[in-house]
């Protein structure tokens, strides 16, 4: 099983056998995703696979598969042949991570006949900050199934903020911090187009400096209706089914606001 589960996924039968003589065949640009597979592949079974121009497993970067959206990937496993084709990097680490599900703890791949992109482009979660190990952890889970925003309270040191952002953006997680207009100074160590505002008032005077960054905001809010001030807006489940997360695109009091969370 896939989770979550793809768009399409019709039912296969057999396996792939994963040995040491399998090697992999990178086209395009998807070396990173490739040696992403590699890795997990050495961990799960200690065979340390080489590449090759005419490899069984085949991980290919094509910018002609827009019609998957901008993480939408193709996974196609069978009895003799791995092939993986996205047309972003994003697509190309959701690919893999969909491997790893389906390769079992004795080398097999099962095989699979996926085409996949996600239905929303907001799938994260809120984390306090943890000691930097458990933070790349968090994003390590994070990743494996697919989510890509850490919504995060700032506070400790810079350069531990700024690594976080890095090792995010690195496994394909945006990390949008929650900032208050007396903690706006921060917002050079997030280049999330995102920044979090917490509960607090989007005034005229704090939507201004966002926009002036080319940041969008993203406030709670408690579940009543606010579209005479926020404008279209999309919303997020975030535990609690009281507790909504609210996007607009900048200002508040009649002037168009386009909404920054919404499906894919």
């Amino acid at each position: 099983m896939i989770i979550p589960m793809p768009s399409s996924a019709p039912r296969r039968t057999g396996a792939f056998t994963l040995t040491e003589d399998v090697a992999v065949r990178v086209t395009g640009q998807a070396r990173t995703a490739a040696a992403m597979m590699r890795e997990l592949i050495f961990r799960q079974t200690g065979y340390l696979l080489a590449e090759s121009a005419d490899g069984m497993l085949m991980v290919s970067h094509d910018p002609a598969m827009r019609g998957l959206g901008p993480e939408g990937y193709a996974l196609l496993v069978s009895n003799s042949a791995v092939m993986l084709r996205a047309g972003t990097q994003a697509g190309l680490r959701h690919g893999v991570q969909s491997f790893r599900q389906l390769m079992t703890a004795d080398g097999t791949v099962r095989a699979a006949d996926v085409q996949d992109s996600p239905a929303f482009q907001w799938r994260g979660v809120t984390s306090a900050l943890l000691p930097p190990a458990e933070m790349r952890k968090a994003i390590d889970r994070m990743a494996a199934y697919k989510l890509n925003v850490m919504h995060v309270f700032p506070e400790g040191d810079p350069d531990a903020l700024r690594d976080l952002v890095e090792y995010g953006r690195d496994n394909g997680i945006t990390v949008v911090p929650e900032l208050s207009p007396a903690t706006l100074d921060l917002l050079e160590l997030f280049p999330s187009r995102w920044v979090h505002i917490g509960s607090a008032k989007l005034t005229s005077k704090l939507a201004g400096v966002l926009e002036r960054h080319g940041r969008l905001p993203v406030r709670w809010h408690d579940g009543n209706s606010a579209a005479d001030v926020l404008g279209p807006h999309g919303q997020l489940a975030e535990g609690d089914p009281g507790l909504r997360a609210i996007a607009t695109a900048g200002w508040v009091g009649g002037r168009f606001t386009t909404p920054a969370v919404v499906r894919a």
